[in-house]
C-alpha cells in the first residue's frame, strides 16, 4: 500500500530541524509508526515480541546498545524502556545535532516506578507531536476546498462551492473512522475494523497496563467505561454521572478511586481525549463554564463501543448528532495543529456555547458549532456565535477571525449575518 501523507509530517520534519529528538504521541494504530518510517534511517522496535523484549533489556542495562545507529533513529514503544528517556536526552547533549532521534508510543509512563526511571524533563532536546487518526481531509472524505488557514488570513472571503457526499456518506465515513491501515478496505471490511482494535485495546493492552500499575484485570468494567463515555460523548458529564452510568445498580456505585485511576489510564493511552474550556475576557459578568467536553481521540470507538452501524445513525439522528460532533473535532485538532492551534469549546451560564474554539498562537481565533443538516439548527448554531462574538471584551483579545457553522450538508456559503456554513467534506487545514 502507497503511502499517504499526513497532516502532521510536515510538523514532524519541522521538529526534527528544530530538536534533538521529538516524540511522537497518539492513539494505538493511528500511524506514528509509519510516518516517522518516513524520514528516519533506522529503527529499533521495544515492543512485546521476542526481539523486541531483548531490546528492553539493553535499554535498560546498556542504552549506548540502541542508540548508536544511524540517524534519525526511530525508536518505537519508547515507554516500554523508560531510562531511555534519559538515555536520549543525554545523548543529544553529547551529539550537540538536530533530528537524531524519533520516540514513538501509543501510551505514556503512570506507573511510579517507571516516571522514577525519568529523572529529567526533555525541555530543549526533545519537541513533542501528537498524532490522531487520518481526518477527513486526509483519506480523501473531504475535498479540501474551503482552507481554515486562508480563512485566518481573510475570515471574509465569499464562498460557495459544492460538495457531492450524502449524509448516507459521512454517516459511514464516521463508523469507518480514520485508521491508516484500513483506508483502501472495503466498506463492509472497514467497518468491521473499530470493532477489532476496541476489543484488542481492551482485552490486550489496557489489560496489560493496568497489570504494570498494579491494577486488578477487569476487561468487563473498562467496556462498561468506554461504554458509558460514549453515551455521554459531546457533553460535559461530570464524573460522578458517568459513575452512576456505569454502577450495576444505584445503591452500589462504581467505587470512585478505581474510575479515576481508570479514566487517567484511558488518556496516557491516548483513547480519550476531552476538549478543555475557553477562558476568553468576558464584558458580561456571565460566568464562564470550565467543565470538559468528553470525546474520544477517533469517534469510530465510540460506536464500536454503543454497537452502531451507518444505517442506525440514519435512524437516530440524536445519536448521529452528538458523533458528528465528535468527528468534526477530530478533524478540528487535525486542521489545527497544522496551524500551531490549539481547540477548546465554550460554554456559559446562560446557556450559550460553541462547540469548538481554535485558538492560534498568536492569539487569533474563531468559533464553530456543528449541526447535521437541519436549517432550522444552523441558524441557531449561527446566532449563538454572533451572541457569543458580541460578550466578548476586545480591550483585550481579538475579534474573531471568523464564524463557522459545519454540517454533514452539502453546501458551501458565507451567510448574510456573516457566518459560514461549510459542510465537512470540504474542510481542508
Amino acid at each position: 500500500m502507497d503511502y499517504k501523507e499526513r497532516v502532521s509530517d510536515q510538523q514532524l520534519k519541522k521538529l526534527l530541524r528544530l530538536s534533538g529528538a521529538v516524540l511522537v504521541t497518539g492513539v494505538k494504530w493511528c500511524g506514528k509508526t509509519t510516518s516517522a518510517r518516513q524520514v528516519s534511517n533506522s529503527e529499533v522496535c521495544l515492543d512485546n515480541s521476542e526481539e523486541g523484549k531483548d531490546f528492553i533489556k539493553f535499554a535498560n542495562t546498556m542504552p549506548s546498545e540502541i542508540l548508536n545507529r544511524e540517524a534519525p533513529l526511530l525508536i518505537d514503544e519508547w515507554q516500554n524502556a523508560p531510562r531511555l528517556w534519559d538515555a536520549v536526552r543525554r545523548e543529544v547533549d553529547a551529539r550537540g545535532k538536530r533530528g537524531q532521534f524519533i520516540l514513538t508510543g501509543s501510551s505514556t509512563p503512570l506507573d511510579e516506578n517507571e516516571r522514577k526511571e525519568i529523572f529529567h524533563s526533555g525541555f530543549g532536546r526533545i519537541a513533542n507531536l501528537t498524532m490522531h487518526t487520518m481526518s477527513s481531509f486526509e483519506t480523501g472524505f473531504s475535498y479540501g476546498k474551503i482552507s481554515l488557514s486562508k480563512l485566518f488570513d481573510d475570515g471574509k472571503q465569499y464562498i460557495s462551492e459544492h460538495s457531492d457526499r450524502t449524509l448516507e456518506d459521512v454517516a459511514l465515513a464516521l463508523c469507518k473512522g480514520g485508521w491508516p491501515a484500513c483506508i483502501d478496505d472495503s466498506d463492509e471490511d472497514a467497518l468491521e475494523i473499530p470493532y477489532v482494535l476496541l476489543d484488542e485495546l481492551i482485552n490486550i493492552d489496557v489489560q496489560r497496563k493496568m497489570e504494570e500499575l498494579g491494577l486488578r484485570k477487569n476487561p468487563s468494567d473498562v467496556r462498561r467505561l468506554i461504554r458509558s463515555y460514549s453515551r455521554n460523548i459531546s457533553t460535559q458529564a461530570s464524573r460522578s454521572l458517568i459513575r452512576k452510568d456505569m454502577s450495576q445498580s444505584e445503591d452500589v456505585l462504581f467505587n470512585d478511586d478505581t474510575l479515576i485511576k481508570y479514566l487517567s489510564l484511558l488518556e496516557s493511552m491516548f483513547i480519550t481525549e476531552d476538549v478543555d474550556a475557553w477562558s476568553p475576557y468576558v464584558r458580561s459578568k456571565v460566568r464562564v463554564q470550565g467543565s470538559p467536553t468528553r470525546q474520544f481521540s477517533e469517534p469510530s470507538l465510540a460506536v464500536a463501543s454503543l454497537g452502531l452501524s451507518p444505517s442506525v445513525l440514519l435512524k437516530d439522528f440524536r445519536t448521529f448528532g452528538f458523533l458528528f460532533e465528535s468527528f468534526v473535532i477530530k478533524d478540528l485538532r487535525v486542521y489545527g495543529s497544522a496551524l500551531n492551534a490549539s481547540i477548546y469549546h465554550y460554554r456559559d451560564s446562560k446557556g450559550l456555547e460553541a462547540d469548538a474554539v481554535m485558538e492560534l498562537r498568536d492569539q487569533r481565533w474563531a468559533m464553530f458549532e456543528v449541526k447535521l443538516f437541519d436549517p432550522k439548527r444552523i441558524d441557531e448554531g449561527a446566532k449563538n456565535l454572533i451572541k457569543i462574538k458580541e460578550k466578548m471584551d476586545y480591550m483585550h483579545m481579538k475579534e474573531p477571525s471568523f464564524m463557522m457553522v459545519i454540517t454533514a450538508g452539502k453546501y458551501a456559503r458565507l451567510r448574510d449575518d456573516g457566518v459560514y456554513e461549510v459542510p465537512i467534506s470540504l474542510l481542508a487545514p
